[in-house]
């Protein structure tokens, strides 16, 4: 069984802090066998807030009507079994282009839907750094457990005692490599991406071993092919009611 997890590194600025930390983590998911990682960046791209006046649109075609690269991000998004986001901490939280992604993915989901919130059931877990030692760290990850609750996914901390909730590190600088110093938040890290990876793929076996009992919830990927592939008729059925 082939597990995919997705590294999402929330900082628009290069060489971030945020970066180095995602790789450990997701070294730490590399031990478990049968895992693949992958990396989506937002520095160099684009991310506007939602319009929320282009339902029609997200309802017919299960992407979104404004051109960026969130419609990337999503796909790769929809198509992990796992995710793990890494970020700094901005105004009491992460980069706005990260609140843009995660509000206009949501809308995507539940319009396209109809109504219904899809059950993603992708373990996910958050890694931030800030560059104060209690700079919002636990707030940030905080407003990433909320948003994995929103989107029926399931939060994943590291081991007790060094991680209650996520990864909070501390960066004393901008300066790339500087989050070195907080080797500690590294090693969390390194295990709380190992846990992420061995809870998505007991997951993923589990929906698997129950195939034909779940309802399509549970397949959202499988359910947004079969509407893309009979979009017209989709769109017709909706108008008319």
């Amino acid at each position: 069984m082939t597990i995919r997890i997705l590294g999402i590194n929330g900082s628009p600025r290069k060489n971030n802090n945020s970066s180095i930390m995602l790789e450990r983590a997701l070294a730490g998911a590399r031990k478990v066998q049968g895992v693949e990682t992958e990396v989506f960046n937002f520095t160099g791209k684009m991310f506007h807030g939602c319009k929320a006046d282009c339902m029609a649109y997200c309802m017919k075609n299960g992407k979104c009507s404004i051109k960026d690269d969130l419609n990337d991000l999503f796909e790769r998004y929809m198509g992990a079994d796992g995710v793990i986001w890494s970020a700094p901490v901005y105004h009491v939280g992460p980069p706005a282009q990260v609140k843009a992604a995660l509000d206009r993915m949501g809308n995507i989901m539940f319009s396209y839907l109809k109504g219904k919130v899809p059950r993603l059931n992708k373990p996910c877990a958050a890694v931030v750094q800030g560059s104060s030692r209690w700079g919002g760290q636990e707030l940030t990850i905080q407003f990433f457990l909320e948003s994995f609750l929103l989107m029926s996914c399931i939060p994943v901390t590291g081991d007790m005692p060094k991680s209650y909730f996520g990864v909070a590190g501390y960066a004393p600088t901008w300066q790339y490599g500087s989050i070195e110093e907080d080797q500690i938040a590294l090693e969390t890290a390194e295990n709380t991406g190992l846990r992420v990876a061995e809870m998505t793929k007991i997951i993923k076996t589990g929906i698997a071993q129950c195939a034909g009992e779940l309802p399509d919830l549970y397949y959202p990927a499988q359910i947004f092919e079969e509407r893309r592939n009979h979009k017209d008729e989709i769109s017709m059925s909706w108008q008319k009611e």
